[in-house]
């Protein structure tokens, strides 16, 4: 039976993911002071925490491949950066 040995590997990096990462917690708190960002509750803020730190990281990313030459325009954090994009999720429409 290995899929016992395979879920003990992988149930820590799925918990590890719907946490807030440590590192980030200056700069979420710096983020929210400039935005004026306020919360219903904690479970709220987490999510909204978790949504922020996608965005980031895809910001990072994308500015570290225009650096490179990939792209020709560099992103920034916003006032949006706690929001998922209307489309995400979706699937894409077939013609």
């Amino acid at each position: 039976m290995w899929w016992p040995t395979l879920l003990a590997l992988l149930v820590p990096v799925v918990v590890a993911q719907l946490h807030p990462e440590r590192e980030l917690d200056a700069q979420w708190d710096l983020w929210k002071k400039t935005y004026r960002k306020q919360y219903n509750g904690k479970a709220d803020e987490v999510t909204r925490r978790l949504i922020w730190e996608k965005n980031l990281k895809y910001i990072n990313t994308h500015n570290l491949e225009h650096a490179l030459g990939a792209h020709t325009f560099e992103l920034a954090m916003n006032h949006l950066g706690d929001m998922v994009s209307a489309t995400e999720g979706e699937t894409p429409v077939k013609r």
